[in-house]
Parts: structure tokens; sequence; C-alpha cells
């Protein structure tokens, strides 16, 4: 790690660490609302929603940072940060657009069978 004149770690190396912090927590959180359970959970289509969001954002930042960091190390980090968000984000709109009609027509039927006040 990148140490400045007073012995504190460079302010540029926690950019990345928190990169990674925020993609992998992004992906745990979409593989836990995916995969978490066998029944489909029409409440989780808007948080993954977001997620994807996220991931496409974490994209961003990590396109953004290679530009700043020439090192093949970070560089090799970010790249991988790239991957795991691209993958959260395909997997995310997969999903979502999978489900999307199915859940809209759900609740539709809920509504509709619901009595009136």
């Amino acid at each position: 790690m990148t140490q400045t004149a007073t012995g504190k770690a460079s302010p540029k190396r926690w950019r990345i660490a928190v990169t990674v912090a925020i993609t992998l927590i992004a992906a745990a959180a979409s593989a836990w609302l995916i995969l978490g359970t066998a029944a489909l959970h029409c409440d989780s289509l808007a948080p993954l929603t977001v997620l994807a969001t996220l991931a496409a954002f974490i994209i961003s930042i990590c396109f953004r940072q290679m530009g700043k960091f020439p090192d093949k190390r970070s560089r090799w980090i970010l790249f991988a940060c790239l991957l795991i968000a691209a993958c959260t984000l395909f997997g995310d709109f997969r999903y979502v657009r999978k489900y999307r009609d199915f859940c809209d027509s759900l609740r539709q039927q809920i509504r509709q069978s619901a009595p009136n006040h």
C-alpha cells in the first residue's frame, strides 16, 4: 500500500477498496434476492431493479478509476469489479424481465378480485 509522508495510507487505495466492497455487497444482495428461496417473490423485483442500477453505477466508477490508476494490480482489481458488476447487472435484468409480466398480471388479478369499498 502506498504511504504518504505522514505514514498514513494513500486515499487513492481506499477508493479501490470501497469500490470492491460496494461491488461485493451489491452482488451478494442480488444473489440473495434471486437465489434465496425457491418461491417467486414479486416484492423482490423493485430491489433488484435498484441493485441493477447500482451495478451500472459501479461499472462507471470502475471505468473512471481505471484512468486514475496506471499500475496493473489496481487495473486488474478494477477489471474484476467491472466483471462482477456486469454479471450482477445482467442477472438482475434477466430476472426482472422474466418475472415482471407474471407479477403484474398477478397484481391485476388481485385488484380485480378485491371487493370495492
